[in-house]
């Protein structure tokens, strides 16, 4: 979701149930870390047709902000229409819960729209897709999840991998892999495979100068009457990276906590003293709470 200043002026008017269902609205503010990556994927969707395509595999660790990077990057290249049909430059799938050839494949032909089998044999699937993928002049294939992977046997595992390196050999396009750090290990079963993936690392947060920008950057997108001034206030800016954990998913869903806490109290601003109202456990204690007597 793209917003846009005037929108956010707008809405700051309106009343706050408008404004609380707008604060947890999905919105992508671009951070240098991401902008790096977009630019990687950009070149690589420009490069010609490869029996060796390069590619990389974006790994880092859950709520870091991976699938929402990737998925926006999408909605950048959208599926279009030119006088030879229905293009889709980037297609974006899911890899299957377990390492299942016949299940990735379905997943890929549900994705381009077209009748097709389950009870299709593999080679009949494994042609359709290299057809209908040059067909719709996909330029770019991103598989997300690529960590389940590892949810089969080292037998299964093989298998699906190569079914994977035969699929870019077929199609000489780049594909982008996503995944936890367990995706590192899930593209060691194959030289071939690893050689092909290079990592490109989404770290946890740390507080810099690039965090800050990021704070200063999303809390335009909040439609609060008064202005935090975020950066300015070091205590709050280390608070809610401490509660975070340095994920990106976690500081963005306490922004937005804060933010509703905000027009709630009649603060319209953040402040150091919303944290006293924040029912907020950070990721690491979560899983502490199973001690507490319920």
């Amino acid at each position: 979701m793209t917003i846009k200043k005037t929108n956010i002026e707008e809405m700051k008017n309106r009343p706050d149930n408008e404004r609380i269902k707008f604060i947890y609205k999905e919105r992508f503010v671009v951070y240098p870390k991401a902008n790096n990556i977009f630019k990687k994927m950009e070149e690589l969707m420009d490069i010609s047709d490869t029996v060796r395509p390069p590619s990389f595999l974006l790994v880092g660790p859950p709520n870091n902000g991976k699938t929402t990077l990737v998925t926006h990057f999408c909605r950048m290249h959208e599926p279009y229409e030119d006088p030879e049909g229905i293009k889709m430059p980037v297609i974006y799938l899911q890899a299957p819960h377990k390492p299942d050839v016949g299940m990735f494949y379905d997943s890929i032909l549900e994705k381009v729209d077209f009748a097709f089998r389950k009870s299709d044999p593999l080679s009949i699937k494994f042609i359709k897709i290299k057809h209908y993928l040059k067909e719709l002049g996909v330029k770019l294939v991103i598989i997300d999840e690529i960590h389940n992977v590892l949810a089969g046997s080292k037998i299964k595992q093989r298998e699906f991998m190569n079914a994977l390196k035969n699929l870019m050999n077929e199609l000489k396009r780049p594909f982008v892999l996503v995944g936890t750090k367990d995706a590192l290990i899930a593209t060691e079963t194959d030289y071939q495979i690893s050689s092909r993936f290079p990592p490109q690392v989404l770290p946890t947060w740390t507080y810099d100068k690039n965090y800050l920008s990021f704070l200063h950057a999303y809390e335009k997108t909040l439609p609060l009457k008064k202005q935090s001034n975020l950066v300015k206030q070091k205590d709050l800016a280390l608070k809610i990276l401490e509660y975070s954990e340095g994920y990106i998913g976690e500081i963005v869903a306490i922004l937005k906590e804060l933010a509703v806490l905000a027009i709630k109290t009649g603060k319209e601003r953040i402040d150091h003293s919303l944290f006293k109202e924040l029912e907020w456990i950070p990721p690491s204690k979560r899983r502490e709470i199973h001690h507490i007597n319920l």
